[in-house]
């Protein structure tokens, strides 16, 4: 519950974070930079935070779900299943958000239109963001999988036992919470869910046109701040879930294992592994949120003698 907060504070602190971004590249804009390119900028900035702006009232609906539903009602989700589920849906809304928002761009005016030369492709354009996204989203598939297959039978603990102690009797328990497939069953259909989306996103803006009045590198810079930010936010969302599943993992090995070694049984290195899969749950969840927060700033042009694309009227 706490990651998920913490999620939607990072996201909230983003929006006047994006504004302060925008204002400081206005201030220290290059000498060359006309009202074309500035409109340009304003329009991301403004797509960016409609996006921002729709995640957050996600998060707030989600996180205001209950935690723990009637006991015996059919069709309830698990306990905190719908809180676990927050990151997916925030980066899943901002993706759709932003995916929307580029259809807005005004199109190409007048007789004489340009388009570049070079053909640009999700991966040249997402370039290390995109595979860092796509081995987070791996890796929390991976994880899911493998709490989901070592879970007890209710999938939402971990159970030791029956294990012989030292003076001829037997040790069983379960420890919990545990993100068994009551949860890895929902959260991988949501990951997916929030890939699919981000690739139409970012399909978007590959196919964007160029934006009309603007210099073609101003436009590379634009289409790369566009395109930072939806992977950036879809990173600290994955990275966020990732972070959370591991860190409520491996405390409750860590539990289950601290559980045998105070009965005399041996804990089978459950203590060790549950402790490393927490803390590289908090490290992951660290890094996201850094990773996910530097996209904020917008991306500069490069210089106009050495042009990443050339253009032809």
């Amino acid at each position: 519950m706490a990651v998920v907060v913490l999620a939607l504070g990072v996201a909230a602190a983003a929006v006047p974070a994006l504004l302060v971004s925008a204002v400081l590249w206005f201030r220290r804009r290059p000498t060359d930079v006309g009202e074309p390119t500035l409109a340009a900028r304003r329009h991301e900035v403004l797509v960016s935070t409609a996006a921002l702006l729709a995640a957050a009232v996600c998060a707030g609906v989600l996180l205001a779900q209950p935690v723990t539903w009637r006991p015996g009602t059919p069709g309830t989700p698990a306990p905190g299943l719908l809180q676990a589920l927050t990151p997916c849906a925030v980066a899943a809304t901002f993706a759709a958000v932003r995916g929307v928002g580029e259809l807005t761009w005004p199109r190409p005016r007048g007789e004489v239109r340009s388009a570049p030369l070079r053909r640009r492709t999700a991966r040249t354009l997402g370039g290390a963001r995109l595979r860092l996204m796509i081995l987070t989203a791996g890796c929390l598939a991976a994880t899911l999988v493998g709490f989901g297959l070592t879970a007890d039978p209710t999938g939402r603990a971990f159970a030791t036992g029956p294990v012989a102690l030292a003076d001829g009797g037997t040790l069983s328990g379960a420890t919990g919470p545990y993100p068994g497939w009551p949860y890895g069953g929902p959260l991988l259909v949501a990951v997916l869910i929030t890939l699919g989306v981000t690739g139409l996103a970012l399909a978007t803006i590959v196919r964007r046109p160029p934006l009309h009045g603007v210099p073609g590198h101003h436009d590379d810079a634009v289409r790369a701040t566009s395109t930072a930010r939806l992977l950036g936010a879809v990173q600290l969302c994955l990275g966020v879930t990732l972070g959370g599943v591991l860190v409520v993992g491996g405390m409750a090995l860590r539990g289950a294992g601290s559980s045998l070694l105070l009965n005399g049984a041996s804990p089978h290195g459950l203590v060790a592994v549950g402790t490393a899969l927490a803390l590289a749950g908090g490290a992951i969840l660290l890094a996201s949120v850094v990773a996910g927060l530097v996209t904020v700033a917008p991306r500069q042009a490069p210089d106009p003698a050495t042009p990443a694309d050339a253009t032809v009227a």
